[in-house]
């Protein structure tokens, strides 16, 4: 989350890069990578982002990652890549959920300043069978010439783990839990609001720092798309 949470503590933050660091029962360290493919509902590849792990390094007691993400869409063009920040506290894993705006930046908002008043998505380190999660969040103000130029607020809520079992991906086998949730926007206009709701269904692993498999429904039901973790080392 945009350095993840804590920036106030910065003066007094211990720091050591470049090296390994195990958190949750991963180690993570700098050159990782990982490859998330997208599709559409029916099974069209659309894309794909690419993330590599640039730096590794403490904060107080907590691991903080730097992870430089690619998009690139299904003809092969990238757009200009963009950070995002995890941060493992040794109880918690806590993901940056700045991508999809630093992404809409990068595709179409270039002009306009970014400001994150909210951003955490948190993963407990241990997942079980009936768990309820809390609600992730993210606020975002645009701003052009110091004018606000929209509002957005995105909620994940409802999130609660459903079930558990072994998932194949092109990336291998995985125990994976499966993880439901609403995503709630709302989009404020020069003031008029505009308002969406997909279910969110996602797959995860204990060992690994993204979903192995993410599904988009929209309120009706309908999927629309889903993500595939396709590589990782």
């Amino acid at each position: 989350m945009k350095t993840l949470l804590f920036s106030v503590l910065l003066a007094v933050v211990t720091r050591s890069t470049g090296m390994a660091q195990p958190c949750l029962g991963m180690t993570f360290k700098t050159g990782m990578t990982f490859e998330l493919s997208q599709f559409n509902a029916k099974d069209k590849p659309i894309g794909k982002i690419s993330y590599q792990v640039k730096d590794v390094h403490k904060e107080g007691s907590s691991t903080v990652m730097d992870i430089v993400a690619q998009v690139e869409d299904e003809k092969g063009k990238q757009r200009p890549p963009y950070t995002i920040h995890y941060t493992c506290t040794g109880d918690e894993l806590i993901a940056d959920m700045s991508g999809m705006m630093q992404a809409m930046q990068n595709g179409g908002m270039k002009d306009m300043e970014m400001k994150l008043k909210t951003n955490k998505l948190v993963y407990p380190g241990k997942l079980s069978v009936g768990q309820k999660l809390s609600d992730g969040q993210m606020d975002v103000e645009m701003n052009t010439n110091g004018s606000t130029m929209m509002n957005m607020n995105m909620v994940m809520a409802n999130r609660q783990v459903d079930s558990q079992a072994p998932l194949t991906t092109p990336a291998g086998t995985f125990n994976a839990y499966k993880i439901s949730s609403d995503m709630n926007m709302e989009n404020r206009v020069m003031g008029m609001p505009i308002r969406s709701t997909m279910h969110i269904v996602s797959y995860r692993a204990d060992n690994q720092l993204f979903d192995i498999k993410s599904e988009t429904y929209n309120k009706g039901g309908k999927l629309m798309g889903y993500s595939l973790l396709t590589k990782t080392n």
